[in-house]
């Protein structure tokens, strides 16, 4: 996948058909599955993966979601989800489905398109594991058994949207985007449950299956400050953002070179949060932000930088409450343009390179 521009998912929008438009005006090529919050409470992306998770209660005085490991829905529904992911059949995938509206439309997308790449995500079992607790309090990720079946529900919905992608297109890779925006509170050296090997366990199993069922698997975290679980997870895309995270990248420890070498893309999030700063911003600062950054990290990293701008992508979908239907496609028009400015950048080095 050359350079490219992925949209992380979120949209303001109301309006499915207009959200049908956007896709198919300026992502037919790689078209994604949109969460649209504003459309319905169930089109964000929490609700949305809850579904195939037994036992799940809505403390309403909390305002939580907790899992019920005492409950008979709980107690009942394990033996299935573990034979379901042991005997993985397109019947049983059925009911891991995305839970979403807009996912036909997508996958309408897909089918008339007919695109080399599509984009879906889901909330990663480390996330959804420190977001949930037991009847009691603690944290799902804390109780192996529960923490099993969240880890086989969620790589069981991860395979449901690849099939449903190549059931339409059979040539297609889907991409896999991993919101795991709590990973960096996971890591506890001291907790047997929440140690580097468990943690990058659960990592491994989510990103083989992705790749067995012939996708492809990229990490989101926000709060993300070792690149190492990812790189030794075998992701193939890392998604940085650059206001909060590039110090990140700058780590002595951290196999960049290795990680690019065989393939792996960084995938910047480069467009600005703030929905005023959007209004008056053209391509060009941000441009020039993505090679300062691109200077440093080969610098610190002694990378060629045409190793760094060969495997870039730019992402799109900084959401804020404050986002219009308006600056969301100015954002994309952005993203899209930043894009062009580095595969141009790549290709000019490669001719460069050639003269000689």
């Amino acid at each position: 996948m050359e350079t490219a521009c992925l949209h992380l998912g979120i949209l303001p929008h109301k309006n499915i058909n207009a959200v049908v438009d956007i896709i198919s005006k300026y992502f037919s090529d790689i078209p994604f599955w949109a969460q649209l919050p504003n459309y319905s409470s169930v089109e964000g992306k929490f609700l949305q993966f809850l579904t195939p998770i037994p036992g799940v209660k809505n403390d309403l005085l909390k305002k939580k979601y907790y899992i019920d490991t005492q409950s008979y829905t709980f107690q009942t529904k394990i033996p299935g989800i573990l034979k379901d992911y042991n005997d993985i059949t397109i019947e049983k995938l059925e009911k891991y489905k995305p839970n979403s509206v807009f996912f036909d439309y997508f996958l309408r997308i897909i089918d008339e398109y007919k695109p080399k790449y599509a984009k879906g995500q889901i909330i990663g079992p480390i996330t959804m594991g420190l977001l949930l607790t037991d009847e009691t309090g603690t944290p799902a990720i804390e109780n192996h058994k529960v923490m099993d079946v969240i880890t086989k529900a969620c790589i069981l919905q991860c395979i449901s949207q690849i099939c449903e992608m190549k059931k339409i297109h059979p040539a297609i890779t889907p991409i896999i985007f991993i919101d795991e925006s709590e990973l960096g509170k996971a890591y506890q050296p001291e907790n047997s449950y929440r140690n580097t090997k468990a943690i990058l366990s659960i990592l491994k199993s989510l990103v083989k299956s992705i790749k067995d069922n012939g996708g492809t698997a990229a990490l989101m975290s926000s709060s993300c400050t070792d690149w190492n679980f990812a790189i030794n997870a075998d992701f193939n895309i890392i998604c940085i953002n650059t206001e909060t995270q590039f110090v990140t990248l700058l780590n002595k420890e951290l196999r960049i070179d290795k990680f690019l070498n065989s393939g792996g893309k960084i995938a910047w999030n480069l467009l600005p949060n703030n929905p005023n700063r959007l209004k008056t911003i053209d391509v060009s600062p941000i441009f020039n932000n993505y090679i300062e950054l691109v200077s440093r990290l080969k610098n610190f990293h002694k990378l060629h930088r045409s190793l760094i701008l060969s495997n870039s992508l730019v992402t799109i979908g900084n959401y804020t409450p404050e986002l219009t239907d308006t600056l969301a496609e100015k954002s994309i028009t952005l993203g899209l343009a930043l894009a062009d400015k580095i595969k141009q950048e790549a290709a000019a080095i490669v001719d460069e390179n050639s003269n000689y």
